[in-house]
């Protein structure tokens, strides 16, 4: 077999484009011809795949199917139904303790803050204190300047507050009479 031919069968194999007849090519190529030394590394790919096309199954391997699967339908397995309520009893209960210790380490926990002091000059703290003050109250003024401007510019846009309430309502005859009168 042509090198170039070798060559196109592998380039359409890796692309998954082989007929199962250019499949088999490629493996008597590669288990009983002269393979060049740079397709050397596909030999034992090919062997592989010829070794396991040929396992088949024993002659007998549907008669010992049929056999472990009747063994496994005569076991029966009986289930005792009286461990069930003991175990939700005993979950019940553990789930009880738990919630009781729990509860024990929450309450014992201490829970109130610890405040730090970090200023060792009192008359700095208070400083600071009025510093932090007083940039709060000069956004909150701000805040209420930019509100009030923007109230008064919606004033100024002289909206129908009606029309736009009846948009609201569900019934079209309030609706076009509201409509009508402003028409009007």
């Amino acid at each position: 077999m042509n090198r170039e031919k070798i060559d196109s069968l592998l380039e359409k194999y890796w692309n998954c484009e082989t007929s199962v007849q250019e499949e088999e090519e490629l493996q008597r190529f590669f288990s009983y011809g002269d393979v060049p030394e740079e397709l050397g590394q596909y030999i034992p790919l090919f062997s592989y795949i010829r070794n396991e096309q040929s396992v088949t199954l024993s002659n007998n391997f549907n008669e010992k199917l049929q056999q472990a699967l009747e063994t496994q339908s005569k076991k029966r397995y009986i289930t005792i139904r009286i461990f069930t309520p003991l175990l939700r009893i005993a979950v019940s209960v553990l789930l009880l303790i738990a919630v009781g210790i729990s509860f024990y380490f929450i309450s014992k926990q201490d829970n109130r803050p610890n405040f730090v002091e970090t200023f060792e000059d009192p008359n700095a703290a208070m400083q600071q204190a009025a510093f932090a003050l007083e940039k709060l109250s000069h956004a909150l003024q701000k805040s209420e300047t930019a509100s009030r401007e923007t109230i008064q510019f919606i004033d100024d846009l002289d909206i129908d507050w009606a029309a736009i309430d009846s948009l609201n309502k569900t019934n079209p005859v309030e609706t076009d009479s509201v409509r009508m009168k402003n028409k009007e």
